[in-house]
């Protein structure tokens, strides 16, 4: 008499499972490292954004002086970011933003910290990282 066995031993389902496992450990790193780049590129965009509608304002008032988020209308960058965008300084003919990382993003991307930006396109990290892998 000949016996068929059907389905899967308990040996193969425990090694296809350790083999998932190993995958799953190796990739999580590379997926939490891409996550954290790309939320960083977010705010680099934002930061840009926020950087253009300062040089607007400019060209209307021939002044920084008074700019805000609220009269930048720029709460629309803010959405689902995991940075708060902030003003840090400002005169009449200068300023400095930044890009301060929230949560999550806070405890994953200290090497790099919170990004800044002036009116002189100079850009900076708080971080201990390189500043152009950080604005990257």
């Amino acid at each position: 008499m000949l016996f068929l066995q059907a389905g899967f031993s308990l040996i193969e389902l425990m090694l296809a499972l350790a083999i998932s496992a190993l995958l799953v450990t190796m990739s999580y790193p590379s997926y939490i490292d891409y996550q954290t780049h790309a939320q960083r590129n977010r705010a680099v965009v934002a930061l840009f954004q926020l950087s253009g509608r300062l040089e607007r304002y400019f060209g209307e008032n021939d002044s920084y002086q008074n700019a805000t988020i609220a009269v930048l209308h720029a709460a629309d960058l803010l959405e689902d970011l995991p940075y708060q965008l902030q003003i840090a300084s400002v005169s009449e003919s200068h300023y400095e933003i930044q890009a301060v990382p929230q949560g999550v993003q806070a405890e994953r991307d200290s090497h790099c910290g919170t990004l800044s930006l002036t009116d002189t396109n100079v850009r900076g990290i708080s971080g201990d990282g390189d500043v152009k892998q950080c604005w990257r």
